[in-house]
């Protein structure tokens, strides 16, 4: 196995050719361990060598002679041999693979001296290969080492996450040079996927040897030493008074920032945290402390926080609920909201209700679409084992009260109805102006208790600019000033009775009843003709005309890129459609209406009058 080609198919195996006749077949199988070999050619041609030095065991020749010139490494021909001497030359040519002299002296006996020796050889046509008897070195057990790298450099590593150390036994004299690429041993490693944690150039680390090959060194492990001391979480104190954290602490490369996720388990304040020097931003959860300082720590609060000195963003394709009613120990679904939709339901019923009885004394009726539409898509989202999506609302339910406050501008805006219900009292306050516009008329009911509107300073001001001015009272109706006067204008004044006496005025004054005229009066005096004048108020007659600007996401009116001659598509409440093609400023035609209209535009794709697909 080769871990830099791992889909390699490295194993390799071949018959013997050697023929010793009808004997069992076995078969000899060996690891040679790792990187023996890089491609398949290189595999059998180490297989090769290692049949042809077991075949060579049975194709080898022991003999004995007297012939002192015999060495290993040499060849002789073997000539004047009862059996083989009829051969082919080559099958007579021997080497010499080992040579045992055997020589004796007279000087002790009165024996002649005498000289032999025996030998093992083996046909020089043959290929020699030595047997494999050497056992390869081994080591016994791991060794400590630096991650090296260049001068400059943090992290040197390369794609498969090997580094480089040097051995403290090394002699080197550049502190930089090191050994090979070696493996880091992670906790998880997959197809693009696992942990990465690197040694960086300092640091000690663990190697040890697979198998005790000394060929085949492992980075299991990093070390802390006096150079190198366990993490400060949170940039606090360490060890040993900070024995109740645990976590990890990564350090920014060439630089003093860090991330953290830290895990607090001091009795009755666990609490976990993942943090980044960036900005103060962290995840704060269960009981809330600051940094712990050997040990000790002040009280912040319980539960989470998320917090940064920079931005924070939530987002929810499928609907965010924020609420304060308790789930204790994570009870429930994620999206329970079972108070929130019963108060939903008492908000649509106050709502419709106080809007049917408004509508049957007279007032518009209400539209409840909008409220039933909300309420619907909030009971429809998805149950916790539903794959489905929900309505991506984002619903708030708060059990003791909602408070918002800002000291700047606050606004509220809805695309479709703005409906707010309050089962109490619903106040509205200005410490300036209140204005209410309406595009299609305002309306105002109450129940119980009557309307009040009260000028404390400066007047009051109704007008009806297009139509009639109607009051209607069950009883009295009075109109009294204090001081100045009351003035009533208007082209003919009629005042009527029930029993059909009247005043007319305008173009002259004329009385008119069927019972009694009477006229009480300290002096009557009857002059001549007289006239007074009051200034009546013109109103103007605004176009509800309007031309509508597009330009192309991104850009706001300030920097707009306008879409010039583009098609669009404006469809309007009564059911009408304009299209066209937008001008050289990015407008479209003058739509105009009698009165005030909602409108649906489109950007189309494909050009031309009659528009295209949007």
């Amino acid at each position: 196995f080769d871990y830099r080609q791992p889909r390699n198919p490295l194993p390799v195996s071949m018959p013997s050719l050697n023929v010793q006749g009808d004997v069992p077949a076995y078969e000899i199988y060996d690891f040679p361990g790792h990187y023996s070999h890089g491609m398949p050619a290189d595999g059998e041609a180490l297989v090769r060598h290692r049949l042809e030095a077991l075949e060579a065991q049975g194709k080898t020749f022991e003999g004995a002679s007297n012939c002192r010139a015999m060495l290993p490494g040499y060849t002789f021909e073997l000539t004047q041999h009862f059996d083989h001497d009829a051969d082919p030359v080559d099958d007579r040519q021997f080497l010499l693979l080992k040579v045992e002299h055997q020589g004796r002296n007279n000087y002790l006996t009165d024996q002649p001296a005498s000289y032999d020796n025996s030998f093992v050889c083996i046909r020089h046509k043959i290929a020699f290969r030595p047997p494999i008897i050497t056992p390869r070195p081994t080591i016994s057990g791991p060794l400590t080492a630096i991650v090296v790298g260049p001068e400059g450099e943090e992290v040197f590593t390369d794609e498969l996450a090997r580094v480089q150390v040097r051995f403290h036994w090394q002699r080197a004299q550049d502190p930089a040079q090191g050994t090979t690429w070696l493996r880091v041993a992670m906790p998880s490693g997959g197809a693009g996927f696992g942990h990465q944690f690197l040694p960086r150039i300092g640091q000690e680390v663990l190697v040890t040897f697979l198998g005790g090959d000394i060929d085949r060194p492992l980075v299991t492990s990093v070390l802390y030493n006096a150079d190198h001391f366990p993490p400060h979480f949170s940039n606090a104190t360490g060890l040993p008074g900070n024995r109740t954290l645990s976590g990890i602490q990564t350090r920014e490369h060439q630089g003093k920032g860090f991330n953290e996720l830290l895990f607090d388990d001091t009795p009755g304040a666990v609490r976990a945290r993942l943090g980044t020097t960036h900005q103060a931003t962290a995840l704060n959860l269960g009981k809330l402390v600051t940094p712990r300082t050997d040990g000790q720590a002040q009280a912040r609060g319980q539960g989470a926080e998320l917090r940064s000195d920079a931005a924070i963003a939530l987002r929810a394709a499928q609907g965010l609920l924020l609420t304060t009613y308790a789930r204790h120990d994570a009870q429930g679904s994620q999206l329970d909201r079972e108070e929130l939709l019963k108060l939903l339901a008492e908000c649509g019923e106050l709502f419709q209700a106080l809007g049917q009885t408004a509508a049957a004394r007279g007032s518009p009726k209400i539209d409840t679409q909008g409220i039933e539409a909300l309420r619907q898509s909030l009971s429809q989202w998805p149950a916790p084992e539903s794959n489905s999506p929900g309505d991506p609302v984002v619903a708030i339910a708060a059990a003791a009260g909602i408070a918002s406050a800002t000291p700047r501008s606050q606004v509220h805006y809805a695309g479709e109805n703005h409906d707010t219900t309050a089962q109490d009292h619903l106040q509205l306050s200005s410490g300036a102006a209140m204005r209410l516009h309406a595009g299609k008329g305002i309306s105002a009911f109450a129940q119980d208790e009557g309307i009040s509107a009260i000028a404390n300073r400066g007047k009051v001001l109704v007008q009806a600019q297009d139509d009639d001015m109607v009051l209607n009272a069950q009883k009295n109706l009075h109109l009294s000033a204090a001081e100045g006067e009351v003035l009533i204008t208007a082209p003919t004044i009629r005042l009527v009775a029930d029993d059909g006496s009247y005043i007319r005025i305008g173009g002259g004054v004329e009385i008119g009843t069927q019972g009694k005229a009477v006229v009480h009066a300290g002096e009557h005096d009857w002059v001549g003709p007289k006239t007074d004048s009051a200034s009546v108020p013109t109103f103007g007659r605004d176009s509800a005309a309007q031309c509508l600007a597009f330009h192309y996401p991104g850009h706001d009116d300030g920097s707009a890129r306008l879409a010039v001659e583009h098609a669009y598509q404006i469809k309007l409440e009564d059911g009408s459609t304009v299209q066209g093609l937008t001008d050289s400023s990015g407008l479209t035609e003058r739509v105009e209406r009698e009165q005030m209209h909602q409108a649906q535009t489109a950007a189309m794709r494909d050009k031309g009058p009659n528009g295209g697909r949007q």
